[in-house]
């Protein structure tokens, strides 16, 4: 049984308002209708680089692993899910990366009270990962990303393929060497408040970096956004982000729209701005969803962003659990004591953090004692 599918979103997009953006999200990707009609856009021509409509199609099928349907149940209502994490992987399960997603499913267990959603995107997953064990968890499976070097996209694209697919109304997306802390609930909230109608965007977490062309001088999209961090910038409306979005259903065409214009392979065409020439750039170019994201917010003219709320290393959260009442309101132990650096344009005295997640979790057995730290403090 399909949990998402071309055919499965285009039956329900009269259903209800969020069935309608799902459609109205993954069109580009899955009709030959709508791909018909830009034989007659210039604007929407795809590139040399097109992964074909019938791959696409393909590649927006998704299951439910047979041992997760009772607990797909018990956590949707006509077909969606409320709130969850969605995260992704791929490898055998005795792979680094599948147990560092293990050590995430635990802290999801432990400090949440919403589902995990993992993206399989390669083998079986581990046996070891049953609905007993793990009862918010339900493993989605999907087919990997097609493999001709003509067509060949970054892995970490699933993660956008999985946002698509996880038919979810209000989602925190993370990676699995993050770890979810206690009070991280509240992003499902904020997120249902600040992404709506009249926002229909994700919200990104600041980077710890402020990329510029400096530091990414062959980056093919600097031209367009911002040539000089030294000059006003008007392309560039915020300060790159993390790929750590949080979403309501409203911001699915957002995503929608942007995997199709990189999976098509399409140009964005040169634009003056506030008197500023913004030169071409192909969407194809642009080879990871870090990047992609940021360029497209940029381009939507997006303006909001979270703080740094997915904390850049594990050992940051020692600052916390050092921390003693004869302190107050001081942080004085370890490396989490300091904002985020700031820069000249956006966050002039840094960027301000909160401990929800933690980012770089690399070491499943570090992870794991921090875990334990953290729900025994």
């Amino acid at each position: 049984m399909w949990f998402a599918s071309c055919e499965l979103f285009f039956e329900a997009r009269k259903n209800q308002p969020a069935d309608l953006a799902q459609w109205l999200a993954v069109e580009g990707l899955c009709s030959a209708a709508w791909e018909e009609k830009t034989r007659f856009n210039r604007s929407l021509k795809a590139g040399p680089r097109e992964i074909s409509l019938e791959i696409r199609q393909h590649l927006m099928r998704a299951r439910v692993d047979a041992r997760f349907k009772s607990s797909m149940a018990r956590f949707t209502e006509k077909g969606w899910f409320r709130h969850a994490w969605v995260t992704f992987v791929a490898g055998n399960p005795s792979s680094p990366f599948v147990k560092m997603a293990e050590e995430l499913i635990k802290s999801v267990h432990y400090f949440s009270s919403w589902p995990i959603l993992v993206y399989n995107f390669g083998f079986a997953a581990p046996e070891t990962w049953t609905p007993e064990r793990f009862p918010q968890l339900v493993i989605i499976h999907a087919a990997p990303l097609p493999s001709d070097p003509h067509i060949r996209r970054s892995f970490n694209f699933n993660k956008l393929r999985s946002i698509l697919m996880a038919r979810v109304l209000t989602g925190v997306q993370v990676d699995v060497d993050q770890f979810v802390a206690p009070g991280a609930d509240i992003l499902f909230d904020l997120t249902q408040k600040w992404v709506n109608k009249e926002y229909p965007f994700p919200l990104l977490p600041a980077h710890f970096l402020d990329w510029s062309i400096k530091d990414q001088p062959n980056a093919p999209w600097w031209p367009r956004y911002c040539p000089d961090p030294e000059k006003p910038c008007p392309m560039q409306t915020m300060r790159w982000a993390h790929a750590h979005p949080t979403w309501s259903y409203w911001a699915l065409p957002f995503f929608g729209r942007w995997v199709r214009r990189h999976f098509r392979d399409e140009r964005l065409p040169n634009v003056t701005v506030q008197g500023f020439q913004a030169a071409a750039l192909r969407v194809g170019d642009v080879m990871e969803d870090e990047d992609l994201l940021n360029v497209a917010l940029w381009e939507e003219r997006a303006n909001k962003q979270w703080c740094k709320f997915d904390v850049p290393a594990t050992v940051e959260f020692e600052s916390l659990l050092s921390w003693k009442s004869s302190d107050g309101h001081r942080c004085i132990h370890g490396i989490g004591c300091e904002n985020i650096g700031g820069d000249k344009r956006w966050y002039l005295n840094g960027v301000p953090k909160v401990y929800w997640t933690a980012h770089h979790a690399v070491e499943p057995d570090l992870t794991a004692k921090y875990l334990e730290r953290i729900r025994t403090r």
